[in-house]
């Protein structure tokens, strides 16, 4: 009997693996390896091995010449890859897209955060999969910053739709130097019997410890329909696997609870390594922040929350915060479109620092000035 073999090619070229195969099929050989796939992987061969020869090359010349670099890898087709933004003193920021199998065992394709390379993820090593999503080397060690994002489109009766079940329609490079890169994915989700087309942008800026993304999302049918749009993230911050010391934080102060933040006064919001005093975590963490920034003209509901399925703004319950999802959540909606209206929502997501006096955290300045899609309102949000 001849075992049904699946030669799965991607074009991303990252090596040659063989695994366990899936949908009738014994066994898989793919070009590629992505995160969740691990517990599938029997042999292979990783070339990244001499890509990261020549991304050593380049840390080390943006280090001689004292200046931060952007290195990436994307494939327009499968709408997939990953930035490096090499930052002063051998600091390194990592982000990845659409490398990862989300929880129905499905692909995404486009501008999600998630997923990590070969080396990283084709073994059950917590440690490697710090380097995953998106994740921030000091020189010495990788920290976890945000995982696979939390990302749906829903209708009136909360009816989800997962990226991986959004129809792809193609990804391109819009711009890109050693400076400066401009991504863009497009979609289409079917809300209802109503189309809504997704246009996505990321845009990347050298030495900066954030990137700006750009989701527009519009009507192309012939009536109106309304919607829910709700990105949120538990992201293992500091040390993949674990949401141990994970605290909320905001302008206002420390989150250790559940509950919703007051966004009539509030911009951005995050998680902090810290430890959670209403549990007796004590303070033996990395205190590494993380953060999201929000921008536009429609006031979104921003909560943390105990996982991507506790909506205390719903049932109003405050409880501490104290799983292993420990989840940060903003949600538009309901909003309705007519057929042909857009609406756009842009969010600044990344790595927060510190204050040297307090320790707390504290965003860096997020400039939307020169933002292709909101050029015509250029704004400065300050801390």
């Amino acid at each position: 009997m001849l075992a049904t073999v699946k030669f799965n090619v991607t074009h991303n070229y990252e090596g040659i693996f063989l695994l366990k195969g899936k949908d009738g099929a014994v066994l898989e050989v793919k070009d590629d390896l992505y995160l969740g796939e691990g517990d599938r992987y029997i042999a292979g061969i990783d070339l990244e091995g001499d890509k990261e020869f020549l991304n050593r090359m380049f840390e080390a010349h943006a280090m001689t010449i004292k200046k931060p670099y952007l290195l990436y890898d994307w494939n327009a087709k499968k709408g997939t890859g990953y930035i490096r933004n090499y930052l002063p003193d051998g600091k390194q920021l990592l982000t990845s897209f659409s490398r990862f199998i989300d929880d129905g065992g499905k692909e995404t394709a486009g501008l999600f955060v998630g997923g990590g390379l070969p080396a990283n993820v084709l073994e059950d090593n917590i440690v490697k999969m710090n380097e995953t999503g998106m994740a921030y080397n000091d020189g010495t060690r990788w920290f976890h910053i945000w995982c696979n994002v939390n990302e749906v489109i829903s209708n009136s009766r909360s009816e989800t739709v997962f990226p991986s079940a959004w129809k792809f329609l193609g990804s391109r490079v819009l711009h890109h130097n050693n400076e400066d890169l401009v991504l863009e994915s497009n979609h289409e989700v079917d809300i209802d019997g109503v189309p809504l087309r997704v246009q996505r942008n990321a845009y990347f800026r050298a030495g900066e410890t954030y990137f700006l993304l750009s989701i527009r999302i519009s009507n192309v049918g012939n009536r109106p329909t309304t919607y829910y749009y709700l990105y949120g993230d538990e992201p293992w911050l500091g040390n993949y696997g674990t949401s141990g010391g994970n605290v909320g934080w905001a302008a206002d102060g420390i989150y250790q609870y559940t509950g919703r933040l007051n966004t009539k006064k509030l911009h951005y919001a995050g998680l902090f390594d810290f430890g959670n005093d209403a549990i007796g975590e004590g303070h033996d963490f990395t205190l590494t922040a993380n953060f999201i920034g929000w921008f536009g003209d429609v006031e979104p509901s921003v909560y943390f929350s105990n996982g991507p399925y506790d909506f205390p703004q719903i049932n109003g319950k405050r409880a501490p915060l104290s799983s292993n999802a420990r989840f940060m959540g903003i949600q538009w909606g309901p909003r309705t479109l007519q057929a042909g209206q857009s609406e756009a929502y842009i969010l600044a997501i990344g790595m927060a620092g510190h204050d040297p006096k307090t320790g707390l955290p504290v965003i860096p300045q997020i400039e939307l000035k020169n933002f292709p899609w909101n050029a015509a309102h250029p704004l400065v949000m300050h801390v």
